[in-house]
């Protein structure tokens, strides 16, 4: 008789965070599982740490392979499990307590396949940044809307992460990761998806994951042409795959290409024609946006002015968020709502000027300090600026015509119509 739940945690070199992972599972109020602990080649003290798990409690066991990668790890874990379910678990994140006891009930209740809750973001510090607020909601889903879901989903979002999911074994092994490929979750979730009776969503942090500081290190430098290249070709596969159900997706790659930027992991020191790559798919994506106008924002600060007023006021005016930073959470949920704003993290100089020769015009509506001289850069490539006086960095370049007070919001949508107009007409 199989167990209900199998727990899968791949192990490689995560001795700093790997008790709290494994004490998360430990003090589960549901009891009735297995923890399958793959060890991939660490050189750490992780082996030694599961292994003291096992000693204590025999639902833990370890396995050890050599260094393969997540993807192998994941499917020994896979091939080893007894569980009607599998539940997997990144070494480097937790759950709380009754997690696998609210999932398996909702599973059984709902005749779900996958069951998944929202993630809970936090860093190494322990500082939240990222959770759901509102009331718990219970919604499900039918494999068709769960894709869809992921076609408009964050790199985080539950619906495109395979951490935090319980997911019918049967369908798992039926479709296993890719080794040796980046983006891993991309290439199974939708295949899941499509396969599942049912899909149950919880609208409660269920999951916390680990965001790591947005460090890049050298060796992931050098990883970034192979890192597009994999996302290329699993968007290339799930086109293909979803023809075969009659679904044609509506978002282009050149959108996914988009979402990789926002995820800090594209234009940071691509080699020459990864780079030109990337510019290409972008610009046509806007080409096919159809977007009229450009404007575009550098900024350090979360707090923009009155810019979601802005975007719903003048539609077809694509605004350009970029930092040289990571951005907050609240902008990068502003650029899913609405279809005209797109953030740009941790970007790259020639990006940055990118923007600047594409856009129509300046808006200095972020708080706090100007960044690298931005205003007076705008202004010596010809741009209009336009500001609030809550916000205006350079009043002595600005035209007085164009700052306006935080009650003009219409005002100033009128100004930037008549701005692109005359830009139009020259």
């Amino acid at each position: 008789m199989n167990i209900p739940i199998s727990i899968i945690i791949p192990i490689y070199n995560e001795e700093k965070y790997l008790i709290e992972c494994l004490e998360s599972v430990r003090r589960q109020t549901f009891t009735d599982f297995e923890v399958i602990m793959v060890n991939d080649g660490s050189t750490d003290a992780s082996p030694v740490i599961a292994d003291n798990y096992c000693q204590r409690d025999e639902r833990f066991k370890l396995y050890h392979q050599e260094n393969q990668g997540l993807s192998a790890a994941r499917n020994f874990g896979i091939s080893q499990a007894k569980g009607d379910y599998i539940f997997f678990l990144d070494s480097d994140d937790k759950i709380v307590e009754n997690s696998l006891d609210v999932m398996y009930r909702l599973a059984q209740a709902k005749d779900a396949d996958i069951v998944m809750s929202s993630h809970r973001l936090f860093n190494n510090q322990g500082n939240i940044f990222y959770k759901s607020i509102g009331d718990i909601d219970i919604l499900l889903y039918d494999p068709i809307e769960a894709v869809e879901r992921i076609e408009t989903a964050n790199f985080w979002d539950s619906f495109v992460n395979v951490g935090g999911k319980l997911v019918n074994s049967g369908i798992v092994r039926k479709h296993l990761f890719p080794v040796g490929m980046y983006y891993e979750d991309l290439a199974v979730t939708y295949k899941w998806y499509l396969e599942a009776n049912n899909i149950c969503y919880i609208s409660i942090d269920l999951y916390h994951y680990r965001q790591h500081d947005n460090s890049i290190m050298s060796t992931e430098l050098t990883s970034l042409p192979k890192r597009l290249g994999d996302y290329i070709s699993h968007y290339q596969e799930k086109i293909d795959y979803m023809a075969e159900y009659d679904i044609y997706l509506p978002a282009t790659l050149a959108l996914h290409l988009s979402k990789l930027h926002q995820s800090r992991t594209v234009y940071q020191d691509f080699e020459e024609d990864s780079r030109e790559v990337w510019k290409e798919e972008y610009q046509r994506y806007f080409s096919l946006k159809d977007f009229s106008y450009h404007a575009f924002i550098l900024t350090y600060s979360a707090d923009l002015e009155h810019v979601e007023d802005l975007a719903r006021e003048l539609p077809d005016l694509c605004i350009h968020i970029a930092a040289y930073t990571s951005v907050a959470p609240n902008l990068i949920d502003l650029a899913e709502r609405l279809e005209n704003i797109f953030i740009h993290p941790l970007a790259h100089n020639d990006l940055i000027e990118d923007l600047l020769n594409q856009a129509d015009i300046y808006l200095d509506i972020n708080y706090y300090e100007e960044v690298d001289d931005i205003v007076s850069r705008a202004i010596q490539k010809g741009l209009p600026v336009l500001a609030f006086d809550s916000t205006v960095h350079r009043p002595d370049l600005i035209e007085p015509e164009n700052i306006f007070t935080g009650d003009e919001v219409n005002q100033m949508a009128e100004k930037i119509k008549e701005l692109v107009l005359e830009v139009s007409e020259r």
